[in-house]
């Protein structure tokens, strides 16, 4: 019977990371995406963007086209607008967001409003601890995965699994997954109630 190599076990960890943080890395790209344009209209008065144009429209390669930057906020320095990046769970951001002009792309802008600041820091320890939530579920899925050497018993010693991760067991090592009795007796109703739990 062919072993689960440690690749193939890395590549679960992640696969089971992914499953249960996707959702919240999108949460995490909508506030990146909504800071990206609140920062840009801080740090870009209309009056800015307006004499912006009308220098492209003479000298084309005068700005650059973006659609995210630096900010300084309170100490923090933050890049959004980048979407999510993320070495634990990948989300693809809009192909179409729209992309800003920008002085220069490595350019910092300064915030300078209070509750922006504020919200801006908020935002990149979010980032923060949600890298870290990944990490500490990347190792407790390893732990789990190094006790077991074949795909027979990782089935059986972590059933609930198998639906995310199953696909990835080498074809020879595959077997039928544990059926979860208790799944089956909950969707019978098993054991029935007695007439006297039911009055």
């Amino acid at each position: 019977m062919s072993r689960l190599t440690k690749d193939i076990r890395e590549q679960m960890a992640r696969k089971l990371v992914a499953h249960r943080y996707t959702d919240e890395a999108k949460e995490i790209m909508y506030k990146d995406r909504s800071l990206f344009e609140r920062a840009y209209d801080h740090c870009y008065s209309k009056a800015t963007i307006k004499h912006m144009e009308a220098i492209r429209k003479e000298f084309p390669n005068v700005f650059t086209e973006s659609s995210s930057f630096r900010v300084n906020a309170g100490g923090y320095r933050v890049t959004v607008g980048d979407g999510f990046r993320s070495r634990w769970v990948k989300v693809e951001s809009d192909p179409n967001r729209s992309k800003r002009l920008m002085v220069g792309v490595y350019t910092d802008c300064n915030i300078t409003d209070e509750k922006l600041t504020e919200e801006t820091k908020t935002y990149a320890d979010q980032r923060r601890a949600f890298e870290s939530k990944c990490e500490t579920a990347y190792c407790e899925a390893m732990a789990v995965l190094n006790t077991c050497t074949t795909g027979k018993k990782l089935a059986e010693a972590w059933p609930e699994a198998m639906p995310v991760i199953g696909d990835l067991i080498p074809e020879g090592c595959r077997t039928l997954p544990v059926v979860q009795v208790a799944d089956v007796n909950k969707k019978f109703g098993l054991p029935p109630k007695s007439k006297m739990e039911t009055v």
